[in-house]
Parts: structure tokens; sequence; C-alpha cells
């Protein structure tokens, strides 16, 4: 990624490695500024963001025993097929 204006692949591409770090790269610096001037990826980063924040804040549903088995079974039969 160059010093100067990145483009919305390079910040898709790039907005995980430090979501929440504030950090002073110029990588990062670029990133920074195309948020401030990019609505759309502005947008995608709150949704990271808050996609993170629900994964964290509440426990996975619980499948029962059936239906973990015909996952797997699936997941076989796509593998070995």
């Amino acid at each position: 990624m160059s010093d100067q204006k990145v483009s919305c692949e390079e910040v898709h591409e790039h907005i995980c490695d430090n979501l929440d770090e504030e950090l002073n790269s110029p990588n990062c610096k670029a990133i920074k500024m195309h948020l401030i001037e990019c609505p759309d990826c502005a947008a995608y980063l709150k949704s990271m963001k808050t996609a993170i924040h629900l994964y964290k804040e509440y426990p996975s549903p619980q499948l029962p025993e059936s239906a973990k088995r015909a996952i797997e079974e699936h997941i076989k039969k796509i593998i070995y097929s």
C-alpha cells in the first residue's frame, strides 16, 4: 500500500489489521484519511466493529447434536465427492 491515497479495495484489505489501534504509520494515516473522505468505507468499518462487538457480547447458539452430525456429514460429502 502506498503512503499516498489508498483505494477502497486497499482499505477493505487492511482495515482489520489494526482495527482499534491508534497507529500513526503512513499506511494507517492514509487509511484514516480515506475513512474520513469515503462514507462507504466508513460504514464498512462501522459494520465490522459492530459485528465484532456482537460476536464478543453474545454467546454462540448451541446446536442440537443431531444438527451437528448432519452438518458434519454434509461437509464430508462435499470434501470426499
